[in-house]
């Protein structure tokens, strides 16, 4: 993948691993018949593992000019977007579906 943003890569290696579950193949097997490397996969596999327990490895980026605010408190960050909405993201939030989330209220 020449150039991929980080979350392309995410999207990338979270198929990968579905589909290597999917498979009823070892992660040997499998990087094999996908020319994969077993490394590469091995570490992707685990980040994706410690995302998935509440750790993020991806930064979003945010356009500026619909946050109006951002509050840090914990267990979660407040963003109020456009002086319209409230968004509460907990520490275990998905970097993609907030991306999301920010790309359609950044259309209303």
């Amino acid at each position: 993948m020449e150039k991929a943003t980080c979350i392309e890569r995410r999207k990338y290696w979270t198929d990968q691993v579905q589909r290597w579950k999917e498979s009823g193949l070892t992660q040997r097997e499998y990087c094999k018949k996908e020319d994969l490397s077993i490394e590469r996969f091995g570490a992707w596999k685990r980040r994706l593992d410690h995302e998935n327990q509440g750790e993020s490895g991806c930064l979003v980026a945010v356009p500026p000019k619909i946050v109006s605010s951002a509050l840090f408190t914990r267990p979660a960050l407040g963003l109020v977007v456009d002086e319209r909405y409230r968004v509460e993201i907990p520490d275990a939030f998905s970097p993609s579906t907030l991306e999301a989330v920010l790309q359609v209220l950044a259309r209303l």
